[in-house]
């Protein structure tokens, strides 16, 4: 068919293997068929022909977390940009790094409490009840308009924080996320176990006498109760919200997770035991693609690399560093960790089937969206050479070689 569009001479990255020299046919919005056969261009006439060089051809990435628009919106502590034109400038990022999907995970925390050292004012002004609506609302303006990328809610709800529990009872019911996560930052457990961690790395400047005294601030504020808390789930599962748990610590609080709250997905596992126990059980382990390439943990708790090295961690996501997803594949790969396929479903089809949108995203095969990535290597770096979302090509990079004679 005359707009029909082919992409040739490929290594295709499938579930369960690598389709060396390819083809990919696409069809409108969707991929219509993979081919191995070296003449499949000439058997569509008029179709645009792309000749991938033996690049390969992989999913676009599904990252189903990641706080990276605070950042973008909020540069500098005392600097917020503009909502719309960070979320604009952002895409046009994240398109570069291979995410066509971005679940963007913003915190609802009483910001009171969070937001009083002095160094976390600022992101508690961004995080305040005013400012997250704003920020859904656009989220959803975006993937509903003209955009790049698909944009998704993951609701990250503090249950620490009485006060905004109306309002997220309100983003379930009109069903403004797509994801939704139950965290519990209190000192003392958790992400932040080790007090004397809490204390030097995450609290602000302060005499020990204060760092004390907002210790135990944090760790004696209220709570939502336990019957708020299985409302909401209760609510969320019955929508088909896909619903995670965070930080956990303990295989008791996985039975609670999974048996009260409906939890399929297991954000950040504190310890091995409790990864395994947790992908055993059938949940959906979430680990860091960033933890990956700095080989350890950002708050000294599990290894991302020794889950996966240990068969318990199934989803990369990059939490803070959207590029990191891309090179934490490559160095799995090379490493001998995972086989390319494996490595690759980590960051497409299983956060798809996690999320529930595997029916349309996350693998390259007949009847899904053609949300493709082109990747070469630019000497052990992994590099974006082009990005379809819908069958559309959304960007291209092209790197020059410019020899200048010496003169």
């Amino acid at each position: 068919m005359k707009d029909d569009i082919i992409i040739r001479n490929a290594a295709v990255v499938q579930p369960d293997r690598v389709l060396k020299q390819a083809s990919v046919l696409i069809r409108g919005r969707f991929i219509e068929e993979v081919s191995e056969d070296p003449l499949f261009a000439i058997h569509h006439p008029g179709a645009t022909v792309i000749d991938a060089k033996g690049a390969y051809v992989m999913p676009g990435f599904i990252d189903i977390h990641s706080d990276n628009i605070e950042t973008v919106i909020q540069p500098r502590p005392q600097s917020m940009i503009d909502f719309e034109l960070a979320m604009r400038e952002q895409e046009k990022q994240l398109v570069n790094q291979g995410i066509t999907t971005m679940y963007h995970s913003l915190t609802i925390m009483d910001t009171e409490v969070w937001g009083d050292e002095k160094k976390k004012k600022p992101k508690a002004q961004l995080r305040s009840q005013e400012n997250l609506k704003k920020l859904v609302g656009l989220i959803r303006t975006f993937h509903e308009g003209d955009h790049l990328i698909r944009h998704r809610f993951h609701c990250r709800y503090e249950i620490t924080n009485t006060t905004g529990y109306d309002m997220l009872l309100g983003f379930i019911q009109n069903r403004d996320m797509q994801l939704l996560s139950f965290m519990d930052h209190t000192p003392g457990q958790g992400q932040y176990r080790d007090l004397e961690f809490f204390k030097n790395n995450v609290m602000g400047e302060g005499s020990d006498e204060e760092k004390e005294a907002l210790l135990q601030k944090r760790m004696h504020h209220a709570r939502l109760t336990q019957e708020q808390i299985a409302h909401a789930a209760d609510l969320a599962a019955g929508l088909g919200i896909p619903i995670a748990s965070h930080d956990d610590d303990s295989l008791e609080k996985l039975d609670y997770v999974t048996q009260v709250l409906h939890a399929g997905i297991c954000e950040f596992p504190i310890e091995l035991p409790v990864a395994q126990r947790a992908h055993a059980m059938g949940m959906s382990v979430v680990v860091g693609a960033t933890n990956i390439l700095m080989g350890r943990s950002h708050s000294n708790n599990l290894s991302a690399l020794e889950a996966i090295q240990n068969g318990c961690a199934d989803i990369l996501v990059s939490d803070y560093f959207p590029a990191a997803i891309l090179h934490a594949i490559f160095l799995l790969y090379e490493r001998g960790v995972l086989s390319l396929p494996q490595a690759v479903a980590m960051a497409t089809l299983n956060p798809a089937k996690a999320v529930k949108i595997d029916a349309y995203q996350g693998s390259i095969e007949p009847g899904k969206y053609a949300d493709l990535l082109l990747v070469s290597k630019k000497g052990p770096v992994p590099v974006i050479l082009s990005t379809y979302i819908n069958g559309e090509e959304v960007t291209r990079i092209h790197y020059r070689n410019d020899q200048v004679a010496q003169l």
